[in-house]
């Protein structure tokens, strides 16, 4: 079974109702837990079902082949790790958020056991 974990820190001077919002618009209506006192927005998702909304954007923004390319070099055994850009998905798409490249932080995307499953659902 596939198992996702959603991460994503709220910044000080940030709204967490417009992080949250960036969060469904890649994600759609899954279960969220915030911690105002973390500061923090996490979800755990159970099944490649719970993915649909990503996948959807996905194949809208015609990025399948790219993400199929990058998950494959990116993924360490059965674990692959990557962060989305917030600003993108408050937009609606999704976009590959590389080291230090936005100052808010990512979304933290870690995914454990049939990576390779996980990475078939979202590109195929």
């Amino acid at each position: 079974m596939t198992v996702t974990q959603i991460k994503v820190r709220v910044q000080p001077t940030e709204d967490p109702e417009k992080v949250e919002k960036a969060v469904r618009n890649l994600f759609g209506d899954i279960s969220l837990e915030i911690d105002l006192n973390e500061m923090m927005i996490i979800a755990t998702l159970d099944s490649l079902d719970s993915l649909a909304t990503l996948r959807g954007r996905i194949a809208r923004d015609k990025i399948r082949t790219t993400l199929r390319k990058v998950f494959t070099r990116w993924m360490n055994e059965d674990e692959l790790s990557f962060g989305l850009n917030r600003q993108a998905a408050y937009a609606g798409h999704v976009s590959i958020n590389l080291q230090n490249e936005d100052p808010m932080g990512p979304i933290q995307v870690t995914v454990k056991d049939e990576v390779k499953k996980f990475i078939s659902f979202l590109c195929g």
